[in-house]
């Protein structure tokens, strides 16, 4: 079966309690991630996309529509399973959901790295288009605490 990429509604508690599970799994070791109350609170009043195979969620990503610029959001967190590292869902699922956020007349995304995440920051720039906003070249990563990337839609 082929992996499927949609936004979670409020009525999945089946898909909030795996998404629950994975965040524990990911975030176990840091003793943070987000709690039940969180992610229902982002699939109710933000968004929340899934790579879903088998009924097994794979990965997630939150977004969060910006107050100030109604056409722009927040991509909060993506994370995947890590059993699942190396086989580009997240990029996958990051495409599906920027094609949907698209079509909900939104026109640009944007996320926070930290300058040293290296992976990150070649996935975001290289695969998926984005662009660094708040530094002018990669000689001034080390004067920002965070790099603001952005993406049109």
């Amino acid at each position: 079966m082929a992996i499927e990429y949609f936004h979670i509604s409020e009525s999945d508690h089946d898909m909030l309690e795996q998404i629950m599970d994975l965040e524990q799994e990911i975030h176990q070791e840091r003793g943070s991630g987000l709690n039940y109350f969180e992610t229902h609170a982002f699939v109710r009043y933000g968004r929340v996309y899934a790579a879903v195979e088998y009924d097994e969620i794979l990965g997630c990503a939150h977004f969060l529509r910006d107050f100030n610029n109604p056409g722009k959001c927040f991509l909060y967190e993506i994370i995947v399973r890590p059993s699942e590292a190396g086989k580009h869902i997240g990029e996958s699922l990051l495409l599906s959901a920027f094609a949907d956020l698209k079509d909900s007349g939104l026109r640009m995304v944007e996320v926070c790295v930290h300058p040293s995440n290296y992976k990150a920051l070649k996935i975001y720039r290289e695969a998926l288009g984005f662009t660094v906003i708040n530094a002018q070249d990669e000689n001034t990563y080390d004067d920002v605490d965070f790099l603001i990337l952005r993406k049109a839609l």
